[in-house]
Order: C-alpha cells, then sequence, then structure tokens
C-alpha cells in the first residue's frame, strides 16, 4: 500500500508539474505536457490497479523493453503515413535529443495506455456471455483482408487511409487465432466478449485523453485527412473517433501476441531488436516528412529589433513561446502572432515575409494556390488549414477590436 500511495502522489505532482510549465512556457519542460500527462495517467491507473489486482501491469522490470517496442509499433504508422500526410507535427524542439527523447517517450505511451485502460474496464465488467460465434477459415481470411488493407491504404492513400487502422486488427488477431493464442475471434466462439467490449471501450478513453491532451499541448499534432478537414472535436474530425475503437483493437491483439512470444526467448528479442531498428529509422523520416515546424529560438528572430532583443536577452527569454507580446513593437507583434498562428514557425515566416505577407490579415487574403507555391507545401489540406486558421483568427479580430491589445496566444498555438 505505501508503494501505491507513493506513486499516487507522483502521478499527480507529475501531472500538475506538467501544466505548471505549460502555462509558464518553462522550457525545455513545456514540450513534454502531452508525455507527462500519459505518464502520470499510466502511472496512477496501474497503481489502483495493482490494489485489486496485487500486481503491477506495467510498472515493473520489463517496463524499459515496453516502453521501446511500444515506440516501435507507432513507428509502424508514422512510416505509413508518411505515404498518407494525415497528420503533422507542429513547434517542436530544435535540439535533437529533446525531439527524439519526446518521440521514445510518446510513441512509449501507446501500448501501455491502451493495455491498462482495458485491463481496468474489463475489471470493471467481469464477465460476459454470449452465444458462441465462429466464422470458418477466419484466420485465412483476416490474413488475407489484413494484408489486403495494409497495401490499399499505401497504394490509395487519398481514399483507402482508414485501412491503415484496420490491418493490424486483422493480421494480428488472425495470426493469434491461427497458433491458437488469445484473440477476439478465439473468445467469441467460446461466448466471451468482454476482452473485446473492454478493448473497444479503452479506444474511446485514449482516443479522447490523445485529443484532449494534445488540443492543450504546444509540442503537438495537428490532422489534415482527405473529406474531414472540418467538424473537428479538439484537432480530431467527429468520425474519426471510430478509428480509435478499431486501433484499440489492434493494438491489444499485438499485446497478446506479445504476451505469448515472452517466453520465447529468441522471439522476444527479435521483437525488442525490431523495435529499435523502427524507431531508430522512422525518427529521421518524421523531421524531414512529418515535422512543419520547431520552436525557433529568441535569437534567431529576424523581425526583433536589437533593443528588443537585448531587453528578451537581458529577461532571460530563450525561445519564441517565452516572449511577452507586450513588449513588443506593432510590426515585432504581429510577426510573432503569425509565426505563432496553429504552429506555423519560423521558417514559413520567413517565406511569407519574402512575398511580403507581414501579418495575419495578409495571410487570410490570399488563395490557396498562392500560399502553396510560397510555402513550396504541395499537400494542399495542409494549406487549406493555415488559410482558414487566418481567416478564422481575423474573425474573431475583429469582433474584439475594441479590446485594445488582445492577443490570443490560445487561438495562435491551437
Amino acid at each position: 500500500m505505501k508503494k501505491q500511495l507513493f506513486l499516487f502522489v507522483f502521478a499527480i505532482t507529475l501531472y500538475f508539474f506538467g501544466l505548471y510549465t505549460l502555462v509558464r512556457k518553462t522550457g525545455p519542460f513545456f514540450y513534454y505536457y502531452y508525455i507527462t500527462s500519459w505518464w502520470s495517467y499510466i502511472i496512477f491507473l496501474d497503481a489502483v490497479l495493482s490494489l485489486r489486482h496485487k500486481r503491477f501491469f506495467v510498472l515493473n522490470k520489463y517496463l524499459p523493453f515496453l516502453i521501446i517496442i511500444s515506440s516501435g509499433y507507432w513507428c509502424l504508422f508514422e512510416l505509413i503515413n508518411i505515404q498518407l500526410q494525415n497528420w503533422f507535427y507542429i513547434n517542436l524542439p530544435q535540439e535533437i535529443s529533446y525531439r527524439y527523447l519526446g518521440y521514445l517517450l510518446g510513441f512509449g505511451t501507446v501500448l501501455p495506455a491502451i493495455y491498462l485502460t482495458q485491463e481496468a474496464i474489463q475489471t470493471v465488467l467481469g464477465k460476459m456471455r454470449v452465444k458462441s460465434i465462429h466464422i470458418p477459415h477466419y484466420s485465412l481470411y483476416a490474413l488475407i483482408t489484413g494484408g489486403a488493407a495494409l497495401v490499399l491504404a499505401i497504394a490509395i492513400p487519398e481514399y483507402c487511409f482508414a485501412l491503415a487502422w484496420v490491418f493490424p486488427f486483422l493480421l494480428c488477431d488472425g495470426f493469434n487465432y491461427l497458433h491458437g493464442y488469445n484473440s477476439f475471434m478465439g473468445d467469441l466462439q467460446e461466448g466471451r466478449m468482454e476482452q473485446l467490449v473492454s478493448s473497444l471501450l479503452s479506444g474511446l478513453v485514449c482516443g479522447f485523453l490523445w485529443e484532449c491532451w494534445n488540443y492543450w499541448s504546444l509540442t503537438k499534432w495537428v490532422y489534415s485527412v482527405p473529406f474531414f478537414e472540418k467538424g473537428k472535436i479538439f484537432e480530431m474530425p467527429l468520425v474519426g473517433y471510430v478509428g480509435f475503437l478499431i486501433f484499440s483493437l489492434g493494438t491489444i491483439a499485438f499485446k497478446n501476441f506479445l504476451d505469448r512470444i515472452a517466453a520465447r526467448g529468441h522471439w522476444k528479442s527479435f521483437v525488442l531488436i525490431a523495435s529499435i531498428v523502427f524507431s531508430l529509422i522512422t525518427f529521421p523520416l518524421i523531421d524531414n516528412y512529418t515535422v512543419f515546424s520547431y520552436t525557433p529560438k529568441t535569437e534567431e528572430l529576424g523581425f526583433l529589433q536589437l533593443d528588443t532583443a537585448d531587453l528578451l536577452r537581458k529577461q532571460k527569454v530563450y525561445t519564441s513561446y517565452e516572449i511577452d507580446p507586450q513588449l513588443l513593437k506593432k510590426e515585432e507583434g504581429q510577426s510573432l502572432e503569425l509565426m505563432r498562428l496553429k504552429g506555423l514557425g519560423y521558417k514559413n515566416l520567413s517565406l511569407l515575409e519574402q512575398a511580403g505577407i507581414h501579418n495575419i490579415e495578409d495571410l487570410s487574403k490570399i488563395d490557396e494556390a498562392a500560399l502553396s507555391t510560397i510555402l513550396k507545401e504541395k499537400n494542399m489540406r495542409r494549406v487549406r488549414i493555415y488559410l482558414k486558421a487566418a481567416k478564422d483568427y481575423r474573425k474573431i479580430s475583429l469582433s474584439r477590436i475594441d479590446i485594445p491589445n488582445v492577443y490570443m496566444v490560445k487561438y495562435q498555438s491551437r
């Protein structure tokens, strides 16, 4: 009980530490609000479950291995996203050590979070019995369909992107059922469905938390999903929450596979090594293809005049998000607003200013083709995101024009 009490206190402290550093813009910790939120949740939930089950599910000697395998598992989706281009990252730290640590710890939460949430829900639900369901040749159909789903998602990303979340479930569960491992189809054949229901609900819970904590973060992802650019809850289009249900099934199926091979040393080592290789390959590719903007250092901001830059240096303001806009002159403030708009970034700000666009109002008046050319951005979904953000921001500014010196930091970072 003493260990659980310590973990409760630690988890709560970790969460509010992350929140405090985010609000205060305390670098480099404000980059990790999403990560500290998830790990506080994981630690707290595992401590709660240990009171009932008399053991820890992830907070044990295997935790480092689970983080690495979880990172490798999620990197598979990052590699696929290079083709899909369904999300991109903004406001990442320039320092590669901070960035790669964030990738590892952030991606490393995926398996533990869904696994623990599923276990917690299944503990509450208890046993759920149904009439036996049997699909002849299920493994064959699942493996073939899963392979086809992966091929279609990569080959026709504009229309088949949703299949990227379906294929892991089909491949893993089909493989598990074929070899007599724990599987959803095996459960249904025996008239049990608690694992299925708890896995689906865990996807909904974790999906909501993913989007909630990501929304309030400065370092975050933004979706650019074909046909679903409107009707969002946080950053995710409403229909996208269905994807979390399927993703959780695939993740639990993968976890079931890991459980079975854990006793086989050579296979366990193979999965661990594969996860490390996947991560080492994927991290630089994320930098090159999925990161849209980095958080610049104050000293790099060419739009600051010498006296302003000197003032910020004396106040030990090191990054752009630590800058108080009240300290800036009008033109400097407009450039900062534009750079912060939806994490546009300094590199893209420089391209806009070279094209004669110096503030958000100027940006809101150009068309998609022009902005695509200026930013050298071929993904028109990303282009539309920034044009919409500029137009929405301008509307809000005009509606509040009677309030002097309004600076909507919250909207700009979102």
